[in-house]
């Protein structure tokens, strides 16, 4: 095994130690992608990067080969519970595929340009660029995710000190969001809600959709976050789905993309498939528990998680890693 697994050498800590951090890792990883419908690649890119010394494009290939298996995990518990909203899953996934091979090949292949690989600060362009871009991309959705989950937990707590003070009001959507625990559920006005909220063809959302999935792949490709930064908002925002149908929804969309360019990447001999074969095993199991958490999960949770856990990465690469410029 030690002879195929090469690349866990380069562990700190020696190899043993470096196939059960990447089994742990994937465990967390999928957890908290099947929770937050993001990838996981804002912390496994990060990872890889740092701590098993892979170029940019390298670290993006692990994070992205490991997605499909652990997505594959958690549609299936939000199928059975019935929270993927499949229309706008596939017509996001219309842009969002081909947007994605677009960019894994071309950033693949400026890794290995005479500029990408000129000297810039003592590493490769490429590198520069990408943890210039990646820092504060990565802040600028943490601030925004971060708001969000205080306006909506503020909305929350609210609309449940109002039921609690109305002895009549017997249920009371919340962010279309599962009922506070002690409150009943009103069937008839849950249907009305479902009505309310199911997705409409016009041009205008059509035209959103398509342009969100462009980004949607772009980034997954180039940052191998699985662009659920994107479409969560959107989802939730615009078509008023509940933030764990917006999660499954994502997910779905991250299952196809990321299995594509996971492809290219390895085309491009850009993946290290032991890393991600390791960090996949361990990414079955805690997206299981991850999406079923997400089921039950408070309205403005899964925004609250995916802020702080962005906040983690962007200190780590502004402590550890851009100082050395």
């Amino acid at each position: 095994m030690e002879h195929s697994f090469q690349i866990f050498h380069e562990f700190v800590w020696g190899f043993w130690p470096g196939v059960l951090v990447v089994f742990g890792l994937g465990f967390f990883v999928g957890y908290l992608a099947s929770f937050l419908g993001l990838g996981g690649g804002f912390i496994y890119t990060p990872f890889f990067h740092s701590f098993f010394h892979l170029t940019a494009v390298q670290a993006v290939a692990v994070s992205l080969a490991q997605m499909p298996v652990s997505a594959l995990s958690g549609l299936y518990v939000y199928f059975k519970n019935d929270k993927i909203r499949w229309r706008q899953g596939f017509l996001l996934l219309i842009t969002s595929i081909p947007s994605a091979q677009y960019t894994a090949f071309a950033f693949g292949r400026f890794e290995d340009t005479p500029l990408g690989k000129q000297l810039y600060y003592g590493i490769p362009l490429s590198e520069f660029v990408y943890l210039i871009v990646f820092t504060v991309f990565l802040g600028i959705l943490a601030i925004y995710n971060l708001i969000a989950a205080l306006k909506k937990r503020k909305r929350y707590y609210e609309a449940l000190s109002l039921v609690r003070s109305e002895p009549n009001v017997k249920s009371l959507d919340l962010d279309n969001q599962t009922n506070p625990k002690g409150l009943e559920s009103n069937e008839k006005n849950s249907k009305i809600t479902n009505n309310e909220t199911q997705f409409q063809f016009t041009k205008k959302s059509i035209f959103i959709v398509l342009l969100v999935g462009i980004f949607f792949g772009m980034f997954s490709s180039l940052f191998g976050i699985g662009g659920g930064f994107l479409a969560v908002p959107l989802f939730v925002y615009y078509f008023r789905m509940s933030p764990v149908e917006a999660v499954a929804t994502s997910f779905l969309g991250i299952f196809l993309t990321s299995f594509g360019t996971t492809i290219q990447f390895l085309l491009l001999g850009k993946l290290h498939w032991e890393l991600a074969l390791i960090g996949s095993f361990g990414g079955i199991f805690g997206a299981r528990i991850g999406s079923l958490k997400a089921v039950n999960a408070k309205p403005y949770t899964i925004l609250l998680v995916t802020s702080f856990f962005q906040f983690l990465v962007v200190t780590w690469y502004l402590v550890a890693k851009l100082p050395k410029f």
